[in-house]
């Protein structure tokens, strides 16, 4: 059995894993072109891991790491002046780094409410998930969908709304459990 210690750096560690792509496209992106990227998205890593205890789990992980790859890709910078690189000015970097820092969270946004439709829709029945796939994700018009499946244009229209309805609701339900 894990002690409470081992679960939290499991926890840990699935938080750096699942934060790999975010961290790696910002470092790039505040280093364009750099001969390190690599290097300096591994220290960012290692010094992740070294500050773990600094985190507390439950809190905004992707804010925390990313902060601490702005500093890594700034001193790889300073590195890089120092040896005559040319690099971005330290306050168009800046301005670059809070952007990406900005679309990052609205991506993350976006991919939140993604996995909350998912949910929602797992919660229908099957018939009903068909449905909805078939229209939006597929966009089947009505007439060929009422073929298919025996079904009038204008009951699919029905429970079309229904389903819309209930979506809704349960989206509703899910952010507000969620700021809660």
């Amino acid at each position: 059995m894990n002690s409470p210690k081992a679960e939290d750096d499991d926890e840990f560690v699935q938080l750096i894993n699942n934060h790999q792509n975010i961290i790696r496209r910002f470092i790039i992106s505040l280093l364009p072109g750099a001969p390190g990227v690599d290097d300096v998205i591994q220290n960012t890593n290692a010094v992740i891991w070294k500050k773990r205890a600094d985190f507390q789990l439950g809190t905004n992980f992707r804010a925390w790491a990313m902060s601490i790859a702005r500093f890594q890709a700034m001193s790889y910078q300073q590195q890089l002046r120092r040896s005559r690189w040319v690099t971005l000015d330290p306050d168009v970097a800046e301005l670059l780094a809070d952007d990406l820092n900005q679309s990052m969270e609205d991506e993350s946004y976006h991919e939140n409410r993604l996995k909350a439709l998912r949910l929602c829709l797992n919660k229908l029945r099957e018939r009903d998930r068909e449905l909805i796939i078939q229209r939006y994700w597929h966009r089947t018009r009505l007439q060929d969908f009422a073929v298919i499946s025996r079904r009038s244009v204008s009951s699919l229209k029905v429970t079309l709304f229904r389903l819309r309805n209930t979506l809704r609701k349960c989206l509703d339900l899910h952010f507000a459990q969620e700021k809660s």
